[in-house]
């Protein structure tokens, strides 16, 4: 399919994701970058393309979007923050002058659960402003959820699902690594988890995605944290982990009809993980399948999902939607 007129795209925020997604978007000829938004004062003392080292308009960073010259109907890449409270006064400006939204919150990317009357509100102002929503990354929102729920349909009398996640953070960004509490105390890091300070933001969700494509209603979800400790001493971007201090994060979440456990989601990000990256989904039923997948750059991957899903946002019905109903290629773009 061709498009005639590339899709105007803004950039808001401007961290690691942030640039990586405007690396991205250079090479992408079906959009085109027409604003830069980061709240951060140094990086507005540079331009777009110099912040992303890319080949980029030379727009100028700014603190609002109320600086951003943009048509409705341009599509606001919104990489800021993870928490949903934290990022409604963003979604509600942009979808009050008409833009759409791709965005890396994490709890955007099914908030019906932990969230339902702010879901409510933002789906009621897309939907009468006419634009779209969508919450997305690579986890939470696609290999966790998403892609198993897709794995799902070649089977039938489904009795258990497993995915399963291990990520070396030494090959990850430095906030990454101390999201996971590399480096400290295991007791502190535990504190950090049961707070709700560090680690993995969407595991939960993950789960109700993935339930909410299977068609079930689950009883229970019981979500649990723990660091891992390490055994030996290990460099790190942070410095040299010390035997005794955390090394990473293991997290599990599971969904439970009837009092049987019918989604488990393990999640380990740690340094030097054994057996290396990987993301690996079980299914258990009429038949038993098992998906393995290497090579995923979680970084990478997830600037990758909102690029090309910028494309694919303005011709989805307006309102808050999720990567369950978004199509799988692109279509003509909806005239705003």
């Amino acid at each position: 399919m061709t498009i005639m007129n590339p899709i105007p795209v803004i950039h808001f925020g401007l961290g690691p994701i942030g640039q990586q997604i405007g690396r991205t978007a250079a090479s992408e000829p079906r959009l085109v970058s027409v604003g830069a938004v980061d709240i951060n004062p140094e990086l507005q003392e540079f331009t777009l393309n110099q912040v992303c080292d890319a080949d980029l308009p030379d727009l100028p960073i700014v603190s609002s979007l109320a600086q951003v010259q943009a048509p409705p109907g341009a599509v606001v890449l919104q990489a800021t923050v993870s928490k949903l409270t934290q990022a409604r006064g963003q979604l509600l400006e942009a979808i009050a002058r008409g833009y759409n939204v791709v965005s890396t919150c994490e709890e955007l990317v099914w908030p019906w659960e932990d969230h339902p009357d702010l879901a409510r509100e933002l789906d009621e102002a897309a939907k009468k402003a006419g634009v779209t929503l969508l919450g997305v990354g690579v986890n939470p929102g696609m290999i966790m959820d998403a892609l198993p729920a897709l794995l799902s349909r070649l089977t039938s009398d489904i009795e258990s699902i497993h995915v399963a996640r291990f990520v070396d953070v030494l090959e990850r960004r430095i906030p990454l690594q101390e999201k996971n509490g590399l480096g400290k105390d295991p007791a502190w890091v535990q504190e950090q988890l049961d707070r709700g300070a560090i680690g993995h933001v969407g595991l939960k969700d993950s789960l109700y995605m993935l339930a909410a494509g299977l068609g079930w209603d689950l009883d229970v979800v019981a979500v649990e944290s723990k660091p891992i400790v390490a055994k030996e001493a290990i460099e790190s971007g942070l410095g040299w982990i010390e035997p005794g201090q955390c090394k990473g994060v293991r997290q599990e979440a599971q969904g439970l009809i009837a009092g049987e456990p019918r989604i488990t989601m393990e999640l380990v990000m740690e340094a030097g993980v054994a057996g290396g990256s990987r993301d690996e989904t079980f299914i258990t039923g009429d038949q038993t399948l098992h998906m393995k997948i290497t090579g995923v750059h979680g970084d990478k991957a997830t600037a990758a999902i909102i690029v090309n899903q910028a494309i694919r946002v303005p011709a989805m019905p307006a309102g808050l939607q999720t990567m369950l109903s978004a199509p799988l290629v692109p279509r003509p773009t909806r005239e705003t």
